[in-house]
């Protein structure tokens, strides 16, 4: 008798274990820590994962590993993905569901390095770092759309090439690359926004498996809640939230420069407003979808529309 109950107790403990592994949530930010997932760490530290009855383990990827590549082995279920990149992969079959649109505007810019540069159409035939990784595709697709025959010198992750005189311009981050620009004595240097030439779109969103939300529905939503209340948080208590970013950074052993995640928090802070607002937006523009649908259709880039109501799962 005692042998059954014993069997049936690690049946039970078994079961209840694979249960709670299967219901976890492993969420890959889409690159190594740092201020661009602040919310994130804030909704794990300050425990709205918990208090929203949400199991999600942090996992980050590393330079030379895609977080999409975590979420096609399995070893994710969500990641923070660009809205460009998540158009395009759901186009060629990647079953993702947007549940939250953390940025309202593109980090994408321009930053010219020849003074005689003064507007895009300066950028003809000129000499362009850009990187190696898919960031490259819209800066293609301006490039195509403006007839500039841009002779483009890839990168990885370094503005070497634009400091040493090697380039004309370089494609960058507002919150990474042009912190570093301007911090090596640039800072009077002309910037293209994506804005200032009609290419705004939304960068980041929270993107997660059909599958997980189909069999998790309100632990899904429940994720996206509390990810959202991070966010929140980390608007109203910017200074904190540097603290827990620098923590999380030290625990991965992560360089980190207090400068630089200061300002990348508050660039990735003022792009979750849209225009003229003071707070932050969570939702996705039907109409930057649709615009954004057009330029990749245009070019080749997805065989058929994805709407709103597709990336959304509705």
């Amino acid at each position: 008798m005692a042998i059954k109950l014993k069997i049936l107790l690690i049946t039970f403990l078994t079961f209840f274990a694979l249960n709670t592994q299967a219901q976890q949530i492993v969420f890959t930010p889409k690159w190594t820590a740092q201020s661009q997932f602040a919310g994130y760490y804030v909704a794990q530290e300050m425990g709205f994962y918990k208090d929203a009855g949400v199991d999600v383990v942090i996992e980050h990827t590393s330079t030379s590993d895609l977080a999409l590549n975590h979420l096609l082995s399995g070893k994710s279920n969500a990641i923070t993905m660009l809205l460009f990149d998540a158009i395009y992969q759901i186009d060629k079959g990647v079953d993702i569901i947007n549940i939250l649109q953390t940025s309202q505007h593109s980090g994408h810019v321009i930053v010219v390095r020849d003074d005689s540069i003064k507007n895009i159409e300066d950028l003809k035939q000129k000499r362009v770092g850009i990187w190696s990784s898919n960031f490259n595709i819209l800066a293609q697709l301006i490039d195509l759309d403006y007839k500039l025959d841009i002779e483009w010198i890839k990168f990885i992750q370094s503005i070497n090439l634009y400091i040493s005189g090697a380039i004309d311009a370089t494609m960058a981050m507002t919150y990474n690359e042009v912190y570093w620009i301007q911090s090596s004595g640039f800072e009077n240097k002309k910037i293209i926004t994506m804005d200032e030439i009609g290419y705004d779109y939304p960068d980041e969103g929270l993107y997660i498996t059909r599958e997980y939300y189909e069999k998790y529905p309100d632990k899904a939503r429940a994720f996206a809640d509390a990810s959202r209340k991070g966010w929140e948080w980390a608007h109203e208590h910017p200074e904190e939230t540097l603290e827990i970013v620098l923590k999380v950074m030290q625990k991965e052993r992560v360089p980190a420069s207090r400068k630089h995640q200061e300002w990348m928090l508050r660039e990735t802070l003022n792009q979750q407003c849209r225009n003229k607002e003071k707070n932050p937006n969570f939702t996705l523009s039907n109409e930057k979808v649709e615009e954004l649908n057009k330029l990749l259709l245009r070019h080749g880039r997805i065989d058929k529309k994805v709407d709103i109501e597709q990336i959304q799962g509705k």
